[in-house]
């Protein structure tokens, strides 16, 4: 026994399915079910029985389980505890949607700290599932994951039952992020129908596994233009918007120091347009913030005030 079989077996309980946690934990499913079966051999107990449905667990895995969980979460806040024990050094992993302010916020946060400890940071730009399964599964830290508030409910519950602590950090709508040069960057405002000729340049990993991609791809807008670009990292983002005539990005606002050293202007929609969307910072539910992450947060806070527009 290990503690990702411990891990695997919980979310099998979590989903009630054993292909639905598969895919949660980006297993594929008969590995995921020889986890299991070696857990139940070793232990000589059923821990599932078959449903119409999916999985439920028996009665005596029902017991099992839950002190499968009570073992992980005391793993975890060891691991935790001991993991920030080198005083001299800084060791992080947070996992995070392809977003400008959250980088400046932690480029600002890990700066504060150069010279006085050793650096060893993971830094992550991810869909929604990978930055949960990194926080539940792979040791992060923290994660944040961003979702149109029409999905609000359903997060907050998957969050609670995977014993995921969480924190809102912004509610926003998004801005036209466009060329100074954009025949659009004049505008004070703007609505959908004055995206329509023009080239959209979307992120293409935002689907989640709980929601249609026609449902998401509807919230996100990216069926406002005729003509689109999906990229999958945001690192070349800015090329495109700078180098190709007509192209434009619908982000939470940026710093300004981004938008000027790209030559890029921001434009809000009229407000009926656009619907809001939430960042929410995520953690295990039984650790507490470094002090690091104190300092990370209020940094996030600071960007924050300064981003957004004061009619927001």
């Amino acid at each position: 026994m290990n503690i990702q079989q411990l891990k695997n077996v919980i979310e099998v309980w979590k989903c009630g399915s054993i292909s639905k946690a598969a895919k949660h934990l980006y297993m594929n499913q008969p590995n995921l079910s020889r986890s299991i079966t070696s857990l139940e051999e070793e232990f000589n107990i059923t821990l599932f029985s078959r449903t119409s449905s999916g999985v439920e667990p028996t009665h005596d895995g029902l017991q099992f389980l839950r002190q499968a969980e009570r073992m992980v979460a005391e793993f975890e806040e060891f691991e935790n505890s001991f993991k920030h024990g080198d005083k001299d050094k800084l060791s992080f992993k947070i996992a995070v949607p392809r977003v400008s302010y959250l980088a400046n916020a932690f480029t600002q946060a890990v700066s504060a700290n150069a010279g006085e400890k050793l650096l060893d940071i993971e830094y992550m730009e991810a869909s929604n599932e990978e930055i949960i399964n990194r926080v539940l599964f792979k040791g992060y830290d923290i994660g944040i994951i961003r979702f149109p508030i029409e999905f609000e409910s359903d997060y907050k519950k998957r969050l609670v039952e995977m014993q995921l602590r969480f924190q809102e950090l912004l509610t926003f709508r998004f801005v036209a992020t466009m060329s100074r040069r954009h025949p659009l960057a004049g505008k004070k405002r703007l609505n959908l129908g004055d995206m329509k000729p023009y080239i959209i340049l979307t992120h293409g990993d935002n689907h989640s596994v709980n929601f249609s991609n026609k449902e998401t791809d509807s919230l996100y807008l990216r069926d406002i233009s005729d003509n689109s670009i999906t990229l999958f990292e945001r690192g070349s983002q800015f090329d495109f918007l700078r180098n190709i005539h007509g192209s434009y990005m619908l982000v939470s606002p940026l710093p300004r120091d981004v938008l000027q050293a790209n030559d890029l202007v921001q434009i809000p929609f009229e407000e009926q347009d656009v619907g809001l969307f939430v960042d929410l910072i995520i953690t295990r539910k039984n650790r507490r913030y470094s002090e690091f992450e104190r300092k990370l947060i209020a940094h996030i806070i600071d960007v924050q005030q300064q981003i957004m527009p004061a009619d927001y």
